[in-house]
């Protein structure tokens, strides 16, 4: 249930508005609360204040002239308005008619010439606010009680508490209908974005999502998921041309195998054709097994299926090991090395390191020229170890330098020239990736290229 952006969205709008709701509806209460009280208690403050104007003293005696405070509400039995005058011994000394007429009184309270405001029942036993306040004359204290109803007040109170519990549950409700539907409306745009995406397969991978057509919110998605096709659609190309290209290598020796064997098994042979028979059959077997060989370890490479046997590893010394075990090839081409540079020790897997030298200085004899050179240096810099193998062989054009890595592919006038399954380099790339490092290559036609090789030294102990 709580999977639902719908119900999700919808929870947040219940908590969000119930405290927001809560607060408000708190506040607004005691601010209106505060200001009826503040106006009722300035509104006995001000008839005390008229009452005691109308005292005066003659003769030490107080004498009291209310006729003017006993006219109006004060004049209408339990009106809500009251007021009263106590001497210093708590004995009533005038009251409001509203009081005398049913023969009632207000609460007596201790003198004290602070005003103070107290919260009783009155004489119609409805809520009654009292303002008590006491003045010093020559026989004692004279103490002044005014109070006033608060039934209006609580009654408006009830009103505002009303309102709040029925309107803001009815703006909530209207709210909550108001989110699901544009919700459902908003969704309804993803369902058609899902939709088509449901319809891209591997068989139309091409197809695009139209960015300009869709809501500005649901634009990245599609930019995103045009992105995600295309690399997608590049590595369903990629499968399909090392499918085609494994396919065309090993079609080629196993044609070789069946051809020799239909011509050898079409009439009796000799022992002599026999093993020629066999011997071809042997070394065609061979190069197709390093061919496999070769092809599991792209995949292993590519699938991180493997892990590396971290250990120290000397550059140098691991390149001279690799020079001893080509230099048949290298004499046969009659080829010059010269090799530079430093101890340089890191942290890397040997027998992987050895293969990507391999690969890169088997790559420059076959591509060399008879009679050529390859340089080889070996240094360190800024915590990184280079290798760069220059040879000066056909050299690389520049169309095809930027597909040199792709696997199979092999530059085009060395077909037929070179054998080869164009699996090397991208081996010696995913090696050097796998190391966190990666190679580079410059080269020119007709005069040789530079493979370089930046590995990381990280910490050797």
């Amino acid at each position: 249930m709580f999977s639902s952006i719908k119900t999700r969205l919808a929870i947040w709008f219940f908590i969000i508005f119930s405290i927001l709701f809560t607060a408000f509806g708190y506040f607004l209460y005691n601010s209106l609360d505060n200001i009826l009280s503040g106006s009722v208690d300035e509104h006995l403050h001000s008839e005390i204040q008229l009452i005691a104007g109308l005292l005066t003293i003659e003769r030490d005696e107080i004498v009291v002239e209310l006729s003017e405070a006993a006219i109006g509400e004060y004049a209408r039995a339990l009106s809500g308005h009251y007021y009263q005058l106590n001497n210093g011994h708590g004995e009533i000394l005038v009251r409001s008619p509203s009081l005398s007429l049913v023969d009632t009184r207000l609460p007596i309270q201790k003198p004290s010439e602070v005003p103070y405001f107290f919260t009783t029942r009155g004489p119609d036993r409805g809520p009654l606010r009292v303002m008590v306040q006491s003045f010093p004359t020559p026989s004692g204290y004279l103490t002044i009680q005014a109070g006033e109803s608060l039934e209006e007040t609580w009654l408006l109170l009830k009103r505002f508490r009303k309102i709040i519990f029925v309107f803001f549950p009815a703006f909530f409700i209207l709210s909550i209908m108001g989110i699901i539907l544009i919700t459902r409306l908003s969704l309804k745009r993803i369902d058609k974005f899902s939709d088509k995406v449901e319809t891209i397969t591997e068989k139309n991978l091409n197809e695009r999502l139209d960015e300009m057509a869709v809501e500005n919110e649901l634009k990245p998605l599609a930019w995103s998921f045009n992105t995600m096709l295309e690399r997608i659609e590049e590595s369903f190309d990629k499968q399909r041309r090392f499918l085609a290209d494994a396919s065309h290598d090993l079609r080629t020796p196993a044609s070789v195998i069946k051809s020799h064997c239909d011509v050898t098994l079409g009439r009796k042979r000799t022992s002599v054709e026999y093993i020629e028979t066999l011997e071809t059959i042997k070394q065609t077997s061979e190069k197709m097994g390093k061919l496999i060989a070769k092809i599991l370890e792209v995949a292993r490479l590519d699938s991180k299926a493997y892990v590396l046997d971290m250990n120290d590893v000397n550059l140098m010394e691991l390149t001279n090991s690799v020079l001893k075990s080509l230099k048949p090839k290298i004499d046969e081409k009659s080829l010059k090395v010269n090799i530079t540079g430093d101890d340089v020790i890191l942290k890397g897997d040997k027998l992987k390191l050895s293969e990507l030298i391999s690969n890169i200085i088997e790559n420059a004899v076959n591509y060399n020229k008879e009679g050529g050179t390859i340089d080889i240096s070996i240094s360190s810099q800024l915590e990184e170890a280079i290798i760069n193998v220059t040879d000066t062989g056909m050299g690389i054009s520049k169309d095809e330098i930027g597909r040199i890595f792709d696997r199979f592919y092999r530059i085009d006038k060395s077909r037929g020239l070179v054998e080869g399954s164009g699996l090397g380099l991208p081996i010696v790339k995913a090696i050097a990736e796998a190391h966190a490092g990666h190679i580079d290559v410059e080269s020119e036609e007709g005069k040789g290229t530079t493979f370089k090789v930046t590995l990381p030294l990280l910490h050797v102990e």
